[in-house]
C-alpha cells in the first residue's frame, strides 16, 4: 500500500479532485441510480464516494471502504459539512472486508490496484460481496501513458491483467475505455456461470491494447 503519510489529506482530495473528468464514466458504467448500493474501495479521503452518493440520492447507500481511519475521518467532515448522510465509512482491508449484509450491486476500484500487494485478492473479494449479475468499474494509469502524473511506469498495470485476474474470478468484461493518454477503465461483470480459472470473452467492441 502507498505510504501517504508526508501528504496531508486535503491535498489527496484534490489529487482524486483532478479525475473528476473521468468519475462520469466511472458512474455510468455501473448503471448507478437513485437507491442503489455501491462499494468504493480504496476510498480515501472520498471525493469518488461522494460523487457516488450525489447518484445514488438519499435512498441509497455507499460503503467508502479503506484500510486508514484518518482517510475516512476526512470524509466523515466533509459529509457532515455537505449533508450528506447515505455514504457508511467501513476501516478494512478490502482483501478481508465482511460481507455487509446488503444486496450490493456495484464497486468501484478506482485508481487503486496499483497501491495492494496482491491486486487478484482484492477483485476476487470484491466479486463474493455482490449480487450475481453485480458490475464492478476498475480503473488505473495506462502503462503506456506519458507518466505526467500518477504511480510511475513499473507500478503501473496492463489492462491485459485486469482482463485476465477479472476471468479467473468469474468477471465478464463488458467494455473497455482508454479515457485519457494516462487512464482507462473496465467495466467488468459478475458471471456466476463463468467458472473460476475458465478465461472470458474479450470485452465487445473493444481491445485491451493502445
Amino acid at each position: 500500500m502507498q505510504d501517504f503519510s508526508n501528504i496531508t489529506w486535503d491535498r489527496v482530495f484534490e489529487r482524486q479532485r483532478q479525475r473528476e473528468g473521468l468519475v462520469g464514466d466511472w458512474l455510468d458504467g455501473l448503471g448507478l441510480k437513485p437507491g442503489d448500493r455501491v462499494l468504493d474501495i480504496g476510498a480515501g479521503p472520498g471525493f469518488v464516494s461522494l460523487q457516488a452518493a450525489a447518484r445514488v440520492g438519499e435512498h441509497g447507500l455507499v460503503y467508502a471502504v479503506d484500510t486508514s481511519g484518518e482517510a475516512l475521518a476526512f470524509l466523515e467532515r466533509l459529509q457532515g459539512e455537505q449533508g450528506v448522510p447515505q455514504i457508511r465509512r467501513i476501516t478494512a482491508d478490502a482483501a478481508t472486508l465482511e460481507p455487509l449484509g446488503d444486496a450490493i450491486g456495484a464497486a468501484l476500484v478506482t485508481m487503486m490496484l496499483h497501491h495492494v500487494h496482491d491486486p487478484a485478492a482484492v477483485l476476487r473479494h470484491v466479486v463474493e460481496l455482490l449480487t450475481d449479475d453485480g458490475r464492478i468499474v476498475v480503473a488505473e494509469f495506462h502503462p503506456d501513458g506519458p507518466c505526467d502524473v500518477g504511480p510511475p511506469r513499473e507500478r503501473r498495470i496492463a489492462p491485459e491483467k485486469v482482463e485476465a485476474w477479472g476471468g479467473l474470478v468469474g468477471l465478464r468484461p463488458i467494455r473497455f475505455t482508454r479515457q485519457s493518454p494516462e487512464h482507462y477503465m473496465f467495466v467488468l461483470q459478475k458471471s456466476p456461470h463463468l467458472g473460476r480459472g475458465q478465461a472470458a470473452a474479450p470485452a465487445s467492441g473493444s481491445s485491451v491494447t493502445p
